[in-house]
């Protein structure tokens, strides 16, 4: 496994997986929002926040 921002492997580093994605990232990469932790800001906006839906 790999972190799928900078592509430091799991021998290298301590990864974390994002609960909206389930992608692996590592602790320099991370998106920590409110005490979570995401690959992106795109996850952590829209573990938040939703998709938008249409009406």
């Amino acid at each position: 496994m790999e972190c799928v921002r900078c592509q430091k492997s799991d021998e290298d580093t301590h990864l974390l997986k994002c609960p909206i994605c389930f992608k692996h990232v590592c602790e320099e990469c991370q998106v920590n929002r409110h005490g979570r932790i995401f690959c992106s800001k795109i996850c952590a906006d829209l573990f938040f926040f939703g998709d938008e839906e249409d009406e």
